[in-house]
């Protein structure tokens, strides 16, 4: 599996009758669709301090550009919902081929940080500090 990412995110609206919910189309033989993680950044507009979010979202698709494709439809949407910018870069990862299953334990996402720095200084640099997992 490879790890891939592009820049470039569409911030159009959701067209009536896509099929972003592709994880719920049956997929047959002449249609062979992998599973991909999708990761989208965002920034909350009306939250205080305006963190910002990461999210990593699944989907079916025939290649990785239709991922991002995909992705990029369903951040616009998720944004439009939420009252959030949508960053301008997405990552996509192939998690599985066609009829691999995907379930419990599955790796849905991985990137390798190409970095000559001590192990405390890397995690440093990606520690933002206090998570919000939940919001309530």
């Amino acid at each position: 599996m490879i790890t891939v990412w592009r820049e470039g995110i569409a911030r159009g609206d959701m067209q009536t009758g896509d099929d972003r919910e592709g994880i719920c189309r049956p997929v047959t033989k002449q249609e062979p669709k992998a599973w991909y993680g999708v990761r989208t950044f965002y920034r909350w507009l009306t939250w205080e301090d305006r963190p910002y979010e990461e999210r990593v979202v699944v989907f079916r698709a025939r290649s990785l550009d239709d991922a991002i494709e995909r992705a990029e439809r369903e951040s616009a949407e998720y944004a439009r919902e939420g009252d959030f910018e949508v960053l301008d870069m997405v990552q996509a990862y192939r998690i599985s081929d066609g009829d691999e299953e995907v379930g419990v334990g599955t790796e849905v996402f991985s990137q390798l940080h190409a970095l000559d720095v001590p192990a405390d200084e890397f995690l440093d640099r990606y520690d933002s500090g206090p998570a919000h997992t939940e919001i309530g």
